[in-house]
C-alpha cells in the first residue's frame, strides 16, 4: 500500500502506481555509482530504506555521466535524483529534502606540491573540475579568476592532476579516498580543505514534488544503527585481488604432473599472497596519511601557518563566543593590538625570509610572557592581538611592559634591532567585544604617532 499523496498539486496528479524513474551519478562511488547496470553505493542503500518504509518503488534510468543525468532530470525523463547538493541552479528545475549525508571537500595535488589552506591560496594554479558539479558553480561564483580545468567526472579530475594536466583537484573526501585507494594514485595528497561542505539531498522534479514530505518523514526514521552500517559498508577499504589462473596443462592421471601442477599453484598463490599483503601495508600507509592530512587541515583552520599562532578566523569565533559568555557574567577582559615598529624596512632591507623569521620569533616572545589563559593571535601581517580573561588594562600593560623588555634582551635574526607599539583596551560593562577591539586598535595608532615603541591605554 503506497502512501498518501494528496499534499499534492491536484493539476499534476503522479502516477504512483508506477515506479518513480531516477537517475544517479554513474561513477561516484562510495556515494553512488552504475556497476553491470546496477545501481550501488551509499544512495542505493538509502533508497531501498525508503522503499522499505513508504512502499514506494523506484526504477533507474542508467546514464553514462553525470551531466547526462542533469539533463534527464531537466527534461523530465528523470523524475528524482538521490544524492546530490543543492545549488542555485538546480533550484530551477528541481525540489530537495532535507540533509541526509554530510561530507567535507578537500584540494588534491601531486605529493611534492605544497600544501594549501584554502581555496584562497591557490593563486595561479590550474584546477580540475567535474562538469555540471555544484562545486564548479561556487567556484566560478566565488573565486572567478581561478584557472579551470573542466573534467567529466571525479576519476578524470584526479587522473587530470596525476598526469601534470591539472595542479589541483576539488572534491569530496570520501570519494577522493575511495578513488585514490581503487587506482592507486599514491602519487597523490590532500592538499588543502574547502569551507563548502557537501550537504546531500534528494531532488525530485517539481512534478513530483508531494514527495518531498513523505522522503523527508521515512529519513527521519531511519535509526542511527541503519546510518551507521551504510557508513560502515561504505567507508571502509577493501583489498581484492582477481587471480584468473590458466591450467598449464591438462589434468591428467600422470601423478608427477598433478604434483608438479600443485606445486606451480603453491608457488603462484604465497607470490600474489606477498602482493597482497604489500598492497594492504600501501593502503594502511595511505589511510595513515590522510589521517594526518585531515588533522594538518583541521589546525590550519584555526592556525598561522607561518608562526602557528591562532589566526584571524579562530580569533572571530572566540570573539563571539567571549560576548556571549561577558553577558552572562561580570568578568573583567582585556585586548592588546601588537604592530611591529618599521616592519616594511626590515623586509625592503633583508627580505622576507629574514621578515618571516622575525615574526616567528616575534611569537614565540609573545608566547613565552603571556599566560597560559591569554590567547595570542597573529591578525595580519605584523599586527597580532592578545585576549587576556580576568585582566584589567593596568595588568595588560604590565604585560606589555615585559614583553617590550624581552624584545630588547632577545637577538634577533641578522642582529635586527626590533621594538613594538602596544594598544590596550579594557571592557566596558556590556560593551560588545568588536567595539573593545576598535579602540585598542585606535590606542595602537595613537602609539605609533607618538612616535612608536610606546604602550597606549584607550
Amino acid at each position: 500500500m503506497l502512501p498518501s499523496l494528496s499534499q499534492a498539486d491536484s493539476t499534476a496528479a503522479l502516477p504512483i502506481e508506477q515506479p518513480v524513474p531516477y537517475c544517479v551519478d554513474p561513477d561516484w562511488m562510495p556515494y553512488e555509482a552504475i556497476r553491470d547496470g546496477v545501481h550501488v553505493g551509499i544512495s542505493a542503500d538509502y533508497l531501498q530504506l525508503i522503499t522499505r518504509k513508504t512502499g514506494i518503488q523506484f526504477q533507474l534510468v542508467p546514464t553514462s555521466s553525470w551531466q547526462e543525468s542533469l539533463q534527464l532530470l531537466q527534461s523530465g525523463d528523470c523524475q528524482l535524483s538521490p544524492m546530490l547538493n543543492r545549488s542555485a541552479t538546480r533550484d530551477n528545475y528541481l525540489q530537495f529534502s532535507e540533509v541526509y549525508f554530510r561530507s567535507p571537500n578537500v584540494l588534491v595535488s601531486l605529493r611534492e606540491q605544497p600544501f594549501l589552506q584554502s581555496l584562497e591560496n591557490i593563486g595561479n594554479r590550474a584546477l580540475a573540475v567535474p562538469h555540471g558539479y555544484r562545486l564548479l558553480e561556487y567556484v566560478e561564483r566565488y573565486y572567478p579568476q581561478t584557472k579551470l580545468v573542466r573534467v567529466e567526472n571525479e576519476p578524470a579530475g584526479l587522473a587530470a592532476v596525476a598526469s601534470g594536466k591539472a595542479d589541483l583537484f576539488i572534491g569530496s573526501l570520501y570519494s577522493i579516498n575511495s578513488q585514490i585507494q581503487q587506482n592507486s594514485l599514491y602519487q597523490l595528497k590532500i592538499a588543502g580543505w574547502v569551507g563548502l561542505e557537501d550537504e546531500l539531498r534528494i531532488g525530485v522534479t517539481n512534478r513530483y514534488q508531494a514527495l518531498i514530505p513523505i522522503l523527508n518523514q521515512a529519513l527521519r526514521n531511519i535509526s542511527e544503527q541503519e546510518q551507521i552500517s551504510i557508513y560502515q559498508k561504505w567507508t571502509r577499504i577493501d583489498v581484492i585481488t582477481v587471480n584468473n589462473y590458466k591450467l598449464l596443462w591438462q589434468v591428467g592421471g600422470i601423478a608427477i604432473a598433478i604434483i608438479l601442477l600443485l606445486s606451480i599453484w603453491n608457488y603462484r598463490s604465497r607470490y600474489y599472497n606477498q602482493r597482497l599483503q604489500q598492497q594492504n601495508q600501501q593502503l594502511e600507509q595511505s589511510q595513515h596519511e590522510l589521517k594526518k592530512a585531515v588533522t594538518e587541515l583541521e589546525f590550519l583552520s584555526n592556525h598561522d601557518p607561518l608562526t602557528r599562532l591562532y589566526n584571524r578566523n579562530h580569533f572571530d569565533s572566540v570573539i563571539q563566543q567571549e560576548q556571549r559568555r561577558s553577558t552572562q557574567s561580570e568578568q573583567t577582559l582585556s585586548l592588546i593590538v601588537i604592530d611591529i615598529d618599521y616592519f616594511k624596512d626590515i623586509n625592503d632591507k633583508h627580505g622576507h625570509s629574514v621578515g618571516d623569521a622575525i615574526l616567528r620569533e616575534l611569537a614565540d616572545i609573545i608566547l613565552a610572557e603571556v599566560r597560559e589563559h591569554d590567547q595570542v593571535t597573529r591578525w595580519g601581517g605584523e599586527e597580532f592581538v592578545i585576549l587576556c580573561q580576568h585582566t584589567t588594562a593596568a595588568e595588560a600593560k604590565a604585560l606589555c611592559k615585559r614583553i617590550t623588555v624581552a624584545l630588547t634582551q632577545h637577538t634577533f635574526t641578522n642582529n635586527i634591532s626590533l621594538s613594538c607599539s602596544f594598544g590596550i583596551a579594557e571592557q566596558a560593562p556590556q560593551e560588545n567585544l568588536l567595539h573593545c577591539f576598535e579602540r585598542a586598535d585606535k590606542a595602537l595608532y595613537q602609539a605609533k604617532e607618538a612616535g612608536r615603541n610606546q604602550i597606549c591605554l584607550a
